[in-house]
């Protein structure tokens, strides 16, 4: 059932009414757990629970299985299931092996059976004592979710109706000739067989006096039955010329009209996947609905949308207006009410006013401002040589790595007037003239460096003394404890040589891992899923982590720290697998695979900024006694260990996709037509390759004029991902043992012998 904004207020109030309890818990919160977006919906929705006074429990979820899992073990007393960035793609009710019936409010059903209305079961709004709500930007829908159940409702943004208004003819289409079948089928059974079961069913209780009897009247009833065969379902044979003309006819039309709607349903399938809506904006509709907002949650929708830029950059620009247009709204509504509040108590003092205005302003303060934003990593949390040197944006338009890019940076620095000493400063520390006139700075400069986008409009929030952050940063932050699976206390620990810390692994069980790739296939089974059940508990642990942070300025203060340590990893892999000419430019498709070698090393050195940087003397890089060092100073040298499992780092999706959006940036500068990338990354323990299949990736046109139509044409372009199919095709047709569990379905788990004989395959299939 599809569920429009108009019906979001009415959808809530029938779960607050079906969930509030004093005894058990009726909701149940499904989670995507690696997903930034779903966690500010989860906080968001939570909060909402909370002064709602409603128990409600969070499931924080890895993949399809451990949600099939997880929702089999629910209390039969839970009324509600919410799922949030999960659960659109897919036929809920056949995956969960869900039936309907045995959710039929019994005593609902008993007190409207009456003598003149016996049944009420073929009315088309069941009553449930459980309904399945989907909170989901995924696309495309899973028609049967939509169209095909009366358990599960679909928030959807309102343009669903008319973008799907052909297929959903076509799924109604194929519904009523499918149960047609079904009913002329059932109909020659019943009128087959239910004469002879009455003969059989009453031939025992019949006396032998009233054989004869029973006889003649079988006979009686076996003629009325060849007479209503013969004139309700004739056989083609005895029907005359006009009525077999019109029999083909109308089955040749049956005919046309399924391969049609097949086609239809078959075609909106395969033209493949994106989000075209934040989950958390969508959350943020339903709390607008039922006059919930406020700036807390308009900000956790910001981070939430942002978050999505890397992946789905046309999702952000798409929903930006809307976010600024609220700003605006709220803004100017606290503001108001603030500026009331002071001038009621403080009328008759003006240097009162003027004192409570500034502490307000400065200790009080949690407004969202718009202002601007920068596309280098982290400026306003080090220094602005790492935040261009670290910027996607600035590596694949001025191609850092290779030699003349790292020129070019160090003669941008020049034209600027900007020193090095000023640029490796930390920007809390940074000249304040030189702060008020950078805007002014890089609009001048950068753009003779074709760097046309470097700055933009963005949202910023104040944490009064804490200081402001960027939403950009905020999201940031947020990932990169999604992908951090070391503990918090490492984090003050960065030394030369790391410190062990590896949860997926502890040392003391590397021993008996290593004892059971000797044993047979039942251990092995046993060990790897052993090794899966460890990981996913380390993503659940991640997810709190990442979860708790939205409201602790603290933690992300943390996650900066660690993005910006991951940050440095990409790069460095990033410079290797150019260096290397790892890139394997396919007919179809670009291709990476990280084998043993290259997975095995993880380690982030200051040895790799000055092979990179060298134009950057000693006294800036490695050093902390002088005042223009590096802003992590010793913590350029670290075992990434300490960060996590240094072999295991790659089988975080979240790290190799972005290692990923890395490579297709920088190939998207080049003079090379766009095409998709595949990158492979090897597991030693598991013998398996986790291969993420990401879509083509434009050059940043913003900015330049002479290339206006073609700005306007990658902006309202949706590229869509169509290795979702691919993968799924090719795995069965080579017989490939593999396991497709995420939610981002362009991620498999593929065995290592099966990964030749597939990419083989997926390059010849003409499926990407």
């Amino acid at each position: 059932m599809l569920l429009t904004p108009d019906h979001f207020a009415e959808a809530f109030e029938e779960i607050r009414k079906t969930s509030l309890t004093h005894s058990t818990c009726k909701l149940a919160i499904f989670t995507a757990c690696l997903n930034v977006d779903a966690i500010c919906s989860a906080r968001m929705l939570c909060g909402l629970l909370k002064k709602s006074l409603i128990v409600f429990q969070m499931i924080p979820v890895v993949g399809y299985n451990d949600l099939k899992k997880k929702y089999a073990k629910l209390d039969d007393t839970i009324s509600n299931v919410i799922m949030l960035d999960c659960g659109s793609m897919v036929d809920l009710e056949s995956f969960l092996e869900i039936d309907v019936n045995n959710y039929l409010d019994k005593d609902y059903y008993q007190s409207m059976v009456t003598p003149d209305n016996p049944s009420q079961l073929g009315d088309s709004n069941l009553k449930l004592t459980r309904k399945i709500y989907i909170i989901d930007g995924h696309r495309p829908w899973n028609l049967d979710n939509l169209f095909g159940s009366e358990m599960i409702n679909c928030f959807d943004d309102g343009g669903t109706s008319e973008e799907l208004e052909h297929e959903k003819e076509a799924y109604d289409l194929l519904v009523s000739m499918e149960s047609d079948e079904e009913e002329d089928a059932d109909s020659d059974s019943d009128k087959d067989g239910s004469d002879h079961e009455e003969e059989l069913s009453n031939s025992s209780f019949e006396k032998d006096e009233q054989a004869e009897g029973n006889e003649n009247q079988n006979q009686d009833e076996d003629k009325s039955q060849e007479s209503r065969k013969r004139t309700g379902f004739e056989s083609f044979e005895d029907q005359n010329p006009d009525e077999q003309q019109e029999h083909q006819i109308n089955k040749k039309r049956r005919r046309t009209q399924m391969r049609e709607g097949e086609r239809t349903i078959e075609n909106y399938y395969n033209q493949g996947t994106t989000v075209i809506i934040p989950s958390s904006l969508q959350m943020y509709t339903l709390l607008s609905t039922i006059g919930r907002c406020n700036m807390d949650n308009l900000w956790l929708s910001i981070v939430g949308a942002t978050s999505l830029k890397a992946n789905y950059e046309h999702v952000y620009d798409d929903v930006f207006p809307l976010l600024k247009e609220e700003v605006n709204r709220l803004q100017s509504e606290k503001q108001a009410e603030d500026n009331a509040k002071t001038l009621a108590t403080t009328q008759n003092n003006t240097s009162q006013l003027e004192l409570s205005k500034n502490m307000g302003d400065r200790a009080d303060n949690c407004s969202i401002q718009i202002d601007k934003e920068y596309s280098l990593f982290l400026l306003r949390h080090w220094n602005m040589y790492d935040a261009f040197f670290y910027s996607n944006y600035v590596n694949s338009k001025l191609q850092l790595y290779t030699n003349q890019g790292r020129k070019k940076l160090n003669t941008m620095f020049a034209r600027m007037g900007i020193s090095l000493v000023s640029a490796s400063q930390n920007w809390h520390y940074l000249d304040i003239d030189l702060k008020k006139k950078i805007n002014r700075i890089f609009t001048k400069n950068l753009s003779q460096l074709g760097l046309t986008d470097v700055i933009r409009d963005g949202f910023v929030r104040n944490y009064g003394f804490d200081g402001a952050i960027s939403a950009g940063d905020y999201a940031e932050a947020v990932t990169a404890l999604l992908e951090f699976d070391g503990e918090m206390n490492t984090l003050s620990k960065f030394k030369e040589g790391g410190i062990g810390n590896d949860q997926t692994t502890p040392p003391e069980e590397e021993d008996a891992n290593d004892e059971t790739k000797h044993t047979d296939d039942d251990g092995k089974a046993e060990s790897l899923n052993k090794l899966i059940i460890e990981r996913e508990e380390q993503f659940i642990r991640n997810f709190w982590k990442a979860y708790d942070s939205l409201a602790s300025i603290n933690l992300v203060e943390a996650g900066i720290r660690i993005a910006q340590l991951q940050q440095k990893f990409i790069f460095e892999k990033g410079f290797e697998i150019f260096h290397k000419r790892m890139v394997k430019n396919l007919r179809i498709f670009r291709l990476v695979v990280l084998k043993n070698s290259f997975t095995s090393n993880s380690t982030v050195t200051d040895i790799t900024i000055n092979n990179y940087a060298p134009s950057r003397h000693s006294t800036l890089i490695g050093t902390s006694d002088t005042a223009a060092s590096s802003s992590l100073n010793e913590k350029d040298t670290v075992d990434f260990h300490t960060l996590g499992s240094s072999q295991k780092l790659f089988q975080n999706p979240l790290i190799l996709t972005k290692l990923g959006n890395w490579i297709l940036e920088a190939c998207a500068e080049m003079d090379t037509p766009p095409v998709p990338l595949v990158i492979a990354a090897l597991d030693r323990d598991t013998d398996t390759y986790l291969v993420c299949g990401l879509p083509p990736k434009y050059p940043n046109m913003r900015g330049i004029d002479t290339n206006r139509e073609l700005e306007k044409q990658s902006e309202s372009t949706t590229v869509l991902n169509t290795f979702s199919l691919a993968f799924q095709e090719i795995a069965n047709s080579t017989g490939a043992k593999a396991r497709i569990d995420s939610f981002e379905s362009t991620i498999i788990e593929i065995r290592k012998e099966d990964l030749p004989l597939f990419l083989e395959r997926l390059t010849l299939s003409g499926l990407v």
